[in-house]
């Protein structure tokens, strides 16, 4: 509108980001090309000049027969990643001197970036009678390689050694979106304030992280299919937060001002995947998402001693399947996944609220005509902590890993044996639940004091 009582905002576009260099750069370390180092130490003059020898080793290997354990490559078709952004708010002044804000964003992946790794067979699914989770499952050992290694890096039907080469590649599923209300007010009297509320979603292929190619393809949560990665959650979004804040700053003596700010912050600490203590696919990674049965009769655990020799400490399977269920009581994710999956980042931490308290001194007074300000600051974060220990204090969870398989090399698609499993161990005994504090400074308040010299 012409007065601006009320604004309208937004745009649309498409963004092209980059991927960490160090996946680039690994092509070159992992290349699958014979590599030599030569170190000197010690007190003995360094031999020079320095002179390149392309017989060092002196018998090198044929190429194309001895190959690292590890090979990093890119697509030839490979593409950076691409998004499409769009964003819409409208911000309107509203009686009373409050101005409202709404705002919508959503943004699709045109193209994102994940790894495969090529040498994997094509997995089988369990396909057990009686049991419920059918997923895929990989020979075991190296049989699930196509290609087999020898000790002296020979590929070989008879290798008895795992080549798990890395190919970076694009998908195009994933998306973001996000809504936020906000209120704004700025009274007569020095005080002003606001509040706002966020809700936002999405799911991805892959979370983007990992400081080495190989992790594009062996830290993502899967429940089968090592290679073929399922749309879920991504771990770096807040689905739901509240952020409010508070200041208050008078002026006196036509030479001071005195100010006191107040902001909060208030959401869930994060998500996590549920996943199986132990690789229960075999394809090498320990990344499988757990299947929650309905009862014990979905589930097989066995005997363990979470003590020592000296000291055993037994539970019985029939003791770890009723610590498991209790557990499963108790855990408001797996209580409604009950005969599905896990879900990647599925399962989220407790809320957390924290409070920071700001002082600001200001003694200012005009230098050639301009105001200069001597500023003292105080901050307090977590201030809610200060006032009581329980405030603002972070959760950890105890065992993402919350199943430990026992016996997955016996297991053979569409045989006769079932997976077993064995509760995951927390500090010296099954775990029992799902969250701890976190008894660490991240726990509690601190202080930070501030001297500035502001000039015009």
């Amino acid at each position: 509108k012409g007065d601006r009582s009320i604004q309208v905002r937004g745009g649309s576009g498409l963004f092209t980001g980059r991927i960490p260099t160090v996946w680039i750069v690994a092509q070159s370390g992992d290349a699958g090309l014979l590599q030599f180092t030569q170190n000197f130490n010690g007190q003995a003059n360094t031999p020079g000049p320095f002179q390149v020898d392309p017989y060092r080793p002196a018998t090198p290997p044929p190429a194309g027969t001895a190959i690292p354990a590890s090979v990093s490559a890119i697509d030839p078709n490979f593409k950076f990643p691409q998004t499409w952004k769009s964003s819409l708010a409208i911000d309107a002044k509203l009686p009373f001197g409050f101005v409202g804000t709404l705002e919508g964003i959503y943004n699709r992946d045109l193209s994102i970036a994940y790894g495969q790794n090529p040498n994997l067979v094509t997995p089988q699914n369990l396909n057990v009678a009686g049991y419920t989770d059918n997923r895929p499952v990989y020979p075991n050992g190296v049989a699930r390689n196509i290609n087999r290694l020898t000790p002296a890096g020979l590929v070989s039907p008879t290798g008895t050694g795992n080549f798990n080469p890395v190919v970076l590649s694009n998908g195009e599923d994933g998306y973001y979106w996000s809504v936020t209300a906000k209120l704004d007010k700025q009274f007569n009297n020095g005080l002003s304030g606001f509040v706002a509320y966020t809700k936002s979603g999405s799911k991805v292929l892959f979370d983007g992280v990992g400081d080495q190619l190989l992790n594009t393809w062996s830290i993502t949560p899967i429940v089968g299919r090592a290679n073929s990665p399922e749309l879920s959650y991504a771990g770096y979004v807040v689905p739901d937060r509240v952020i409010a804040g508070i200041t208050y700053r008078k002026e006196y003596f036509k030479h001071f001002a005195t100010s006191i700010s107040l902001f909060l912050e208030s959401s869930i600490q994060g998500t996590f995947s549920y996943t199986y203590g132990g690789d229960l696919n075999r394809d090498g990674q320990n990344n499988d998402l757990i299947f929650v049965p309905n009862d014990p009769s979905g589930i097989t655990f066995t005997d363990f001693n979470y003590g020592t020799t000296a000291n055993p400490k037994i539970y019985t399977a029939a003791q770890q399947s009723e610590i498991f269920f209790r557990y499963i009581e108790q855990d408001e994710y797996l209580s409604s996944r009950r005969g599905l999956y896990a879900e990647r980042n599925g399962a989220q931490l407790p809320w957390r609220s924290q409070l920071d308290l700001r002082f600001a001194q200001d003694i200012f007074t005009n230098v050639g005509g301009k105001k200069n300000t001597i500023q003292f600051t105080v901050d307090i974060f977590n201030f809610g902590n200060l006032l009581n220990k329980n405030w603002g204090a972070f959760d950890a969870v105890n065992a993402p890993g919350i199943l430990v398989p026992t016996n997955q090399a016996a297991l053979v698609p569409g045989g006769t044996v079932r997976p077993t499993f064995r509760l995951q161990t927390d500090r010296g005994q099954p775990v029992t639940s799902t969250f701890r504090d976190v008894n660490s400074i991240a726990s509690t308040y601190f202080m930070q004091f501030g001297l500035r010299y502001i000039f015009n």
